[in-house]
């Protein structure tokens, strides 16, 4: 049978076509266009649950169309579909389907029941006796949506096949009809442009093999700086997994010559177009005749009898007649799968340490960063912490002092003097806070020893964390001394002294006396050793007290009277 309708999935519905292919001719005698929404009138989206009203209202449509039900072929677009490309040991052409199948399983992130699975072959690489092919997955459940569909309308499906290839065999087509300009490449690279207003794939073709193939998104179509881009990115990594094989020219499915002119000033190759529907359905706008590339492809792969993929019909191994044959395939296939499963552990070890090597140079590179932009923050904060470590408080050393201080007789201070010292003007070094003087009244040195004895006490601070820190304690006090004056004039017997010290700043935490001063004594005495102290006084301070005249009692008031009265009575 030479009558076919070709469906193209289009991203905004379908696209169909009526004609024939026979002995390498195709020719395109009907076409309808549907898409859209279905609130617009379109299809809408294919899924399972809609295929069954789509290939209903399908039938009515092309039955309006006039075109006769005949076997269909569909094409599916390019990111419907999953390409590897696969390499593998050469093996007996009838068990080269399992090969295959058992190879693309292994890269497929699908599992083997949720998709159908077709390859092409690419040709061997006779250096290494390797074989490589394009394998080709689509998701059963879209499959699925395309047989309901068919079988809604009351049509036989003959291929599904990826719309790559059905734009490549149609480009063929239109290279050797004239229809595209420079026929004389249709041997050489070429790539072709196929994209509607929701998108479309741009696929590079040597004599009609699918070497590579994108996707274009709607979004991409839209803007003409975001295709020129996409086009120039796609030839760019083209040509760097094929050095050798340059694209020779862009063909652009397009009878309206807007894209092919907008690319054909900005790349560096030669810009074509062509009309997939040349001299056929003049009824077609010509800003529609672009669209048909994949419909009008399939017709022409079909009569070339060039369909390498087809999900309908995917290829499957032979049987083989021979045990002894099947036994020795069975044997190069485990060994096959040995070395597979070797190399492809051996990739997943290096891909594991790829990827850890990244993640690791991204934590180094993103701490670097969080480094560089805190770096500011740390020299304020320190500049900060350096100026807090200048300063000394004045309140906690008094009340240090004040506990410190010996309870002796005839020992008082007369002024307590702190004042901070200035940083080196030149280098900005400071080695010590402040200083401290306190000068006292005492008569003998000893509460002024056992003061600075106390001050020595309290210089070392506590030990660091850190044993091995060559900074060791810090020290609150350096050159605690003393100067001793001439006679205290408050006091006889007394001399003034001078305890001085430098002060180093000192956490608030680390200032850990608790005074409890001793209340002074109700008679005049303290208790204890001041007691002890005032009572062994100096012998002639003693006899001054007792030849001072102690005052007179005060007789009770009551009594004069009385005495008055008696005086009164005797007279």
């Amino acid at each position: 049978m030479s009558k076919f309708i070709a469906i193209d999935l289009d991203p905004q519905g379908l696209l169909a076509v009526g004609g024939t292919a026979r002995g390498g001719h195709a020719k395109v005698e009907q076409a309808i266009t549907w898409v859209g929404t279905e609130a617009e009138g379109g299809p809408g989206p294919l899924t399972p649950e809609s295929a069954r009203r789509i290939g209903e209202q399908l039938r009515d449509r092309l039955r309006e169309a006039g075109i006769v039900p005949a076997p269909v072929l569909v094409s599916v677009p390019r990111d419907r579909v999953i390409l590897k490309e696969l390499r593998y040991p050469a093996v007996p052409l009838p068990e080269e389907p399992n090969v295959v199948r058992f190879q693309a399983m292994k890269e497929l992130s699908d599992a083997p029941e949720d998709v159908v699975l077709d390859y092409a072959p690419l040709g061997g690489d006779s250096a290494s006796g390797e074989r490589r092919s394009m394998a080709v997955a689509v998701r059963k459940d879209l499959f699925r949506a395309v047989q309901l569909m068919c079988e809604a309308a009351n049509l036989r499906l003959a291929s599904v096949t990826p719309r790559p290839y059905a734009v490549a065999a149609g480009l063929v087509r239109a290279l050797a009809t004239g229809a595209a300009p420079e026929g004389e490449l249709k041997t050489g690279t070429v790539a072709v442009l196929a994209v509607g207003p929701g998108g479309g794939e741009f696929t590079v073709s040597r004599g009609g093999e699918v070497a590579f193939t994108r996707s274009v998104a709607g979004a991409v179509v839209a803007s003409e700086s975001l295709l020129l881009s996409e086009v120039r990115r796609n030839l760019t990594m083209y040509a760097g997994a094929n050095p050798g094989r340059p694209v020779q020219a862009v063909y652009v499915a397009d009878a309206g010559g807007e894209t092919a002119g907008r690319l054909g000033t900005s790349l560096g190759v030669a810009v074509q177009e062509y009309d997939p529907l040349a001299g056929e359905v003049p009824a077609v706008p010509d800003a529609q005749r672009g669209r048909f590339a994949g419909a009008a492809g399939l017709l022409a792969a079909r009569a070339a009898d060039a369909l390498p993929i087809n999900f309908a019909e995917p290829r499957a191994p032979k049987a083989d007649a021979d045990p002894v044959r099947r036994q020795l395939v069975l044997v190069g296939l485990v060994a096959a799968a040995v070395l597979v499963g070797g190399a492809l552990l051996g990739f997943m070890a290096l891909s594991a340490a790829d990827d850890d090597i990244a993640l690791k140079t991204k934590q180094r590179d993103d701490a670097k960063q969080q480094w560089d932009a805190l770096e500011q923050d740390a020299k304020r904060l320190k500049a900060a912490e350096d100026w807090r470590a200048r300063q000394v408080v004045w309140l906690d050393e008094l009340y240090d002092m004040a506990d410190r201080f010996p309870v002796a007789g005839g020992f008082h201070a007369s002024s307590f003097v702190g004042k901070a010292l200035p940083a080196d003007p030149k280098t900005g070094k400071q080695e010590n806070q402040a200083a401290v003087e306190v000068k006292v009244a005492a008569r003998s040195p000893e509460p002024v020893n056992a003061l600075l004895y106390k001050i020595e006490g309290d210089s070392v601070g506590p030990p660091p964390k850190n044993p091995k820190d060559p900074k060791g304690p810090p020290r609150f006090y350096v050159g605690a001394d003393k100067t001793i004056g001439g006679p205290s004039q408050g006091e006889a017997g007394a001399r003034d002294y001078t305890v001085f010290a430098r002060v180093n700043n000192r956490p608030a935490a680390l200032f850990t006396r608790t005074a409890a001063f001793t209340p002074p004594s109700r008679k005049g005495y303290p208790p204890g050793p001041v007691a002890k102290e005032v009572k062994e006084k100096d012998p002639a301070e003693a006899k001054e007290d007792k030849e001072a005249p102690s005052p007179r009692p005060k007789e009770p008031a009551e009594k004069e009277p009385k005495e008055k009265k008696d005086k009164g009575g005797a007279e």
